[in-house]
């Protein structure tokens, strides 16, 4: 069974992942698309959130 310390966990990882990886594109790339995809990682973020106050 899959505790809610794993689904935060992954949560974190992607949301992390999507942050560095937003912040990159949007210095080199495209703001447009690096913005969409921080914000991306952002409702990953409050999904994380949301557990942790739930807990």
């Amino acid at each position: 069974m899959i505790s809610k310390d794993q689904i935060r966990n992954w949560l974190n990882i992607i949301f992390m992942l999507l942050a560095v990886v937003g912040v990159i594109y949007y210095l080199s790339k495209d703001r447009t698309v690096g913005t969409y995809i921080i914000l991306i990682a952002m409702c990953f973020k409050i999904a994380e959130s949301s557990l942790r106050m739930l807990k």
